[in-house]
């Protein structure tokens, strides 16, 4: 285009300045180019495009999954750095959804016409930005996803408390101003612009990041906490915020170990877990299969006595060496594997922020005193509708109202005040399976579930598990003074660096 231009004004030395000035414009202008989006377009596209992870990263550090193969995606396995996996959000984030969404933001602000719009990717961008402080710490926020926008290339990183603190302002601020008599985003594909459901989607967003800061600021927890439950969060599994796909846009995660079935498998404690207390998703969410490396064209065993999960601490050479090994099967380990016919179909949803999860949070909240309510009925119907979403992924995956209920009755369920914390952040646990990011950050926060450490030896971090991921390497030499300043903020750009919530 620049050449172009240089041709069109060289061509002006032989012309008169009025009579070859007029249409300049219209002669560089492709009549055939986009010169502007429908903002709803953008937003409906940072919805899609919102990185959730993969199975090989948090859902590997929290010990529900595992691949015992060497190689880039069992890093997280052996607690050993690699970058091909700790930057993917920040890879799929910043040039995807966050660079979206501040233009949504952009052009959108103040336009009457686009209130609603305007206030759902508030609380849009607000999410997204708190799983990126909640894997990294510091980041560029204030200056992020302003290269178009703004010439901004090398942004600033901001600090961590200093997000957060914003977020909750934004969340807060934009959930209020979201008005039913405004405009209805009908490109949005998480409720179709329905705006109650936005509203306790607003209102269980800042739950989350009230229930982030109970480990290090109890009173601001409570605080923000009390305004999310006051102004109304999610009411039932209808209000779920989530992705559907189909066979021609597939889930990403699920085709992924579909792709490689004789590589992953279930992590023995989560395994366990769902065993030993008679829990009804395991049929759904676990299945064993007589070759793992044609597991998607067999039948899945899902009997519960015939599941057993991984062992940690081993790879493939060492694994016949752990304590009641069970052999191989096929092309690969007599292990259990995800289910293929149910949560690991290629059409499987991925839930970002549900009911159940807010139910549990509400549970812990009520525990600790930050609001009024009793925190056994909340964490029953967390439980209870953390089993109901399992309908969600299939139709026929439906768990009857007396199964769920004589689970809750089981001692090892049960709610009691004694072991209240555990019960309920071990459930949260299992409830955000298949959103490895919400996973780890709750584990990080509540301590819970009580997983041993990964003894594999050469681990690269000092402390037991991964506390954060560090930045890409990309960083420290394209936007080096930005990326210098950040690591002094936080202290040392490693695994071991705790994200500001978790001291």
């Amino acid at each position: 285009m620049k050449n172009y231009i240089k041709i069109i004004l060289s061509a002006a030395c032989l012309c008169s300045v009025v009579g070859c000035d007029k249409g300049f414009k219209e002669l560089n202008v492709n009549p055939n180019s986009t010169t502007s989006l429908d903002p709803t377009f953008l937003f409906s596209n940072s919805e899609v495009l919102t990185y959730a992870s993969l199975m090989e990263t948090e859902a590997t550090v929290v010990q529900q999954f595992i691949d015992p193969f060497g190689g880039v995606t069992s890093a997280f396995n052996f607690n050993v750095l690699n970058q091909t996996y700790s930057v993917l959000r920040w890879n799929n984030a910043y040039p995807n959804s966050i660079k979206l969404l501040e233009s949504v933001l952009a052009n959108t602000k103040g336009d009457a016409a686009k209130v609603n719009l305007y206030n759902e990717a508030r609380i849009w961008r607000a999410y997204n930005y708190m799983m990126l402080v909640d894997t990294y710490g510091d980041v560029p926020y204030s200056q992020a996803g302003q290269a178009y926008l703004n010439s901004v290339f090398l942004p600033k990183y901001d600090k961590q408390q200093d997000i957060y603190a914003d977020l909750v302002n934004e969340v807060t601020a934009a959930t209020a101003a979201l008005d039913p008599a405004k405009d209805i985003v009908k490109g949005d594909v998480f409720y179709g612009g329905n705006i109650p459901q936005w509203k306790r989607l607003g209102y269980s967003l800042l739950l989350r990041l009230g229930m982030r800061y109970s480990k290090v600021d109890a009173a601001k927890a409570k605080t923000i906490v009390q305004a999310a439950f006051a102004g109304g969060v999610m009411q039932s599994n209808a209000d779920n915020c989530y992705l559907k796909y189909n066979t021609a846009y597939p889930n990403l995660m699920t085709q992924q170990i579909q792709q490689l079935t004789n590589t992953y498998y279930l992590a023995e404690p989560f395994v366990t877990q769902l065993k030993s207390t008679g829990d009804p998703r395991l049929k759904y969410i676990s299945a064993m299969y007589a070759d793992p490396g044609k597991a998607l064209s067999l039948a899945p065993d899902t009997a519960s006595a015939n599941q057993f999960g991984l062992p940690i601490g081993y790879d493939s050479g060492t694994l016949p060496s752990a304590p009641g090994f069970r052999g191989g099967s096929g092309s690969g380990f007599k292990y259990s594997q995800v289910n293929y016919s149910v949560f690991g179909k290629i059409t499987a949803p991925q839930f970002f922020i549900t009911y159940a999860q807010t139910q549990l949070l509400l549970a812990e909240a009520t525990f600790r005193g930050y609001i009024s309510g009793t925190t056994s009925t909340f964490y029953n119907a967390g439980v209870k509708a953390a089993m109901d979403q399992f309908a969600t992924y299939d139709a026929g995956a439906v768990i009857p109202g007396s199964t769920e209920d004589a689970f809750l009755n089981n001692p090892l369920n049960a709610y009691s005040d004694a072991n209240a914390l555990r019960l309920i952040n071990t459930q949260y646990w299992i409830t955000s399976f298949g959103n490895g990011a919400e996973s780890w950050a709750n584990f990080r926060r509540s301590g819970f579930p009580a997983l041993a450490p990964n003894t594999y030896p050469g681990k690269q971090i000092k402390g037991s598990f991964v506390r954060r991921y560090t930045y890409p390497q990309t960083e420290a030499s394209i936007n080096a003074d930005n990326y210098r300043a950040a690591v002094a903020s936080i202290g040392a750009d490693d695994l071991d660096t705790p994200v500001f919530w978790d001291k």
